[in-house]
């Protein structure tokens, strides 16, 4: 496994780069704060900005270690930051890692997340060297299922009951791609 850290990677339509201290009042105003973004993840939106701010600062100090890896997502034509995506909870001697990912809900529908999401996969695959990448979803969350399988994901199973949040426990589907069967 390279331990490259993160680095820019460009798409047709976003730059993903590292996420800075400044950015923590656009993120929490355009998706953290977002009970339709947050609703498919283990946690609520945070409302109050001041700890946003701290969570966004511990992220950018994370950058100093060679297997962090967290962009937040720019749009290119406006410069505005629309999501975040990572490779999280690496796993050196396996080679693998999880993805999770956020997009501001007036990017939805525009098939951001799956370019954004296929070249954080090439980047997993061919840079860092991982064999496997994989993701959680929440059920009900037939949107990012579509992004998954788009991007090669295989359905994998359901952990039962895995999550509680606000009063019931959620069921996530799992799906992974390997780097043998990544294609773009």
């Amino acid at each position: 496994m390279n331990k490259i850290g993160t680095k820019i990677i460009d798409t047709e339509r976003c730059t993903l780069r590292r996420i800075v201290p400044d950015d923590y009042q656009m993120m929490h105003e355009n998706w953290a704060k977002l009970e339709e973004v947050c609703r498919y993840f283990p946690f609520n939106p945070v409302t109050d900005i001041e700890i946003y701010k701290e969570k966004v600062h511990n992220w950018a100090n994370n950058y100093e270690s060679d297997t962090y890896f967290h962009w937040v997502i720019e749009w290119k034509e406006n410069h505005e930051l629309i999501g975040t995506i990572n490779l999280g909870n690496v796993e050196e001697s396996c080679f693998m890692s999880d993805t999770c990912y956020m997009l501001s809900p007036q990017y939805w529908g525009q098939s951001i997340m799956t370019e954004v999401l296929q070249a954080v996969l090439r980047y997993a695959f061919e840079e860092i060297g991982l064999n496997r990448v994989q993701a959680e979803v929440f059920d009900g969350n037939v949107a990012s299922v579509h992004v998954l399988i788009k991007c090669g994901m295989r359905f994998e199973g359901i952990a039962r009951q895995k999550y509680y949040k606000n009063g019931r426990f959620i069921d996530t589907a799992q799906y992974a791609v390997l780097k043998c069967d990544f294609k773009e």
